[in-house]
């Protein structure tokens, strides 16, 4: 019986030495391609959920915040949700969040343009050669009302 004993901690041992030196190896292939995205508390980032996505279901779910720094790679964050409202994730399941910036469009119109400012120039100018619209090769099978189109 205590042959037995000791030849099962030999096995222990040896299958847990196997282990770490199989979790190094992995550990040594991940490094080489992972990359670490580090965030502060109060930084918007987006979750991703390890649901199977239906059709049109988005993997990455609301931009929530960040509560605090928990390890080299996990983070608290909160997830505004009754049944759990804080959690701490790994980074690789965090993408950082990026407000749109109001877009801002130009409408430039003759109305206010004072006399003397120098006119627009008219961007469909035809010119030979120049690659301008002006300049394009129109089929004969047009037309004439097709080529005025044009």
């Amino acid at each position: 019986m205590l042959a037995l004993r000791k030849q099962t901690q030999r096995f222990w041992k040896q299958a847990q030495s196997n282990l770490k030196a199989s979790q190094e190896v992995m550990k040594e292939w991940y490094d080489q391609k992972a990359t670490l995205v580090e965030f502060s508390p109060g930084d918007k980032v987006w979750v991703m959920e390890p649901v199977e996505p239906r059709a049109l279901q988005d993997r990455w779910t609301c931009p929530f915040e960040i509560k605090e720094r928990k390890g080299e790679a996990t983070y608290l964050v909160d997830l505004k949700t009754p049944r759990q409202p804080l959690r701490v994730l790994h980074h690789n399941r965090l993408k950082p969040h990026f407000d749109r910036s109001e877009v801002s469009m130009l409408l430039v119109t003759d109305e206010g343009m004072e006399e003397e400012s120098e006119p627009l120039p008219n961007l469909l100018a035809v010119k030979e050669g120049d690659g301008s619209v002006g300049s394009v090769l129109l089929s004969d099978s047009l037309t004439p009302t097709q080529r005025g189109d044009c």
